[in-house]
């Protein structure tokens, strides 16, 4: 198996996504002399540092923005056309539709990022001039309304099927004609690409995001993303390169802006942190009383409000969805049934066809059904 080849031109993932050091970038330019200081878009930065104020001030002043500084999170109803916290602040969750900022001379930013859902990083000064342009756009408040949904995917236990699922969720919703992609979460599990069976297909893998030095927009990111047919793909690759430092939910949520649909495959041992990038989260629960037990396990910890359990593989147990309903406290969205060829189908790179044949193709359509897709 090779490696992709690929390198995506890095840099700035705006509309909703993350900001890095942008080495082409200059900071903001003075106001010109005679022009009102404010416009009238109002920005809020949840700072108690003087440097990074200062800092974000002059960009503020460069565009005639209103500027209030807090030192704490303030109740939605406070006005804002924009906000912004200070990246040291450790803030979670992020507010929909804020922007974490730091100074270039915080090393560690890259690491709060990889930690946050936040719409952005923005690393100051380097970056100063796309954020005044994202301060001056007065439509950016809009962009969350306009963002594309995310479906996560776990599996209660381990084998479950979870990241076949994911694949065949989002090719159905590929072939339904929305823009739509299958998202891996899990750097430890070899690449999802493996399951698709595009391993040796060039294109953008989570690796080659762990550092940016120019400008992305979303839509230059989505191009960039491999496709297996209609469905588009961001896998890991063989080795977890750094894992650690690829800021996952920040990219995700940049890929809302060009998606119409993201099926996520979800990490299982950081559920409660990634849950919260969902909109709708299925628990893939096996037929046995381990498996149920586990699912209850999943919800309990699950961040989204939207969670349900899906039932997959053998009745081993006789659970059917009232049982595994009362087990977990949460809706039982569907059912997929049992095969015994997805296991080789998996192996030689063959799983969307298999999801296709016209029972899981069923199956498929009545789990995104239930979670109002159609």
């Amino acid at each position: 198996m090779s490696l992709p080849s690929h390198r995506a031109s890095g840099g700035t993932v705006s509309r909703a996504g993350p900001v890095s050091h942008g080495k082409q970038r200059t900071a903001a330019p003075p106001p010109e002399p005679g022009r009102p200081v404010a416009s009238g878009r109002r920005v809020r930065l949840l700072c108690s540092d003087p440097e990074l104020i200062e800092a974000v001030e002059a960009v503020c002043v460069s565009c005639r923005a209103h500027l209030r500084v807090t030192d704490a999170l303030e109740p939605p109803g406070r006005p804002a056309d924009l906000v912004l916290i200070d990246a040291a602040h450790r803030v979670e969750p992020v507010p929909a539709g804020a922007v974490l900022v730091a100074l270039s001379s915080r090393a560690e930013v890259w690491s709060l990022a990889a930690r946050s859902s936040a719409r952005a990083v923005v690393v100051l000064p380097d970056a100063a001039e796309w954020l005044a342009e994202m301060i001056s756009d007065e439509h950016a408040d809009n962009e969350s309304a306009q963002a594309g949904r995310v479906i996560g995917v776990v599996g209660a236990v381990g084998g479950a099927g979870a990241s076949t699922l994911a694949c065949w969720l989002a090719d159905a919703l590929a072939r339904k004609g929305g823009a739509s992609a299958v998202v891996d979460a899990q750097p430890r599990a070899a690449g999802l690409d493996l399951v698709l069976g595009t391993e040796t297909e060039d294109g953008l893998r989570w690796p080659e995001l762990h550092q940016f030095s120019g400008a992305v927009a979303a839509d230059q990111l989505w191009a960039a993303l491999p496709a297996a047919g209609a469905l588009r793909y961001l896998s890991w690759d063989r080795n977890a390169t750094h894992a650690g430092t690829v800021p996952m939910g920040t990219v995700i949520h940049a890929l809302r802006g060009a998606a119409r649909f993201l099926v996520v495959d979800l990490n299982a041992d950081r559920l409660s942190e990634q849950s919260r990038w969902c909109d709708a989260l299925l628990v893939l629960t096996p037929r046995t009383v381990r498996g149920v037990l586990a699912a209850a396990h999943a919800a309990g910890r699950s961040a989204c409000e939207h969670t349900v359990t899906v039932l997959s593989g053998l009745n081993i147990a006789d659970v059917d969805a009232a049982a595994v309903e009362t087990a977990t406290g949460v809706p039982c969205a569907g059912s997929i049934g049992f095969d015994p060829r997805v296991p080789q189908d998996v192996d030689i790179g063959a799983s969307l066809q298999r999801g296709r044949r016209p029972r899981h193709a069923r199956a498929v359509r009545a789990v995104l059904e239930a979670l109002g897709t159609s």
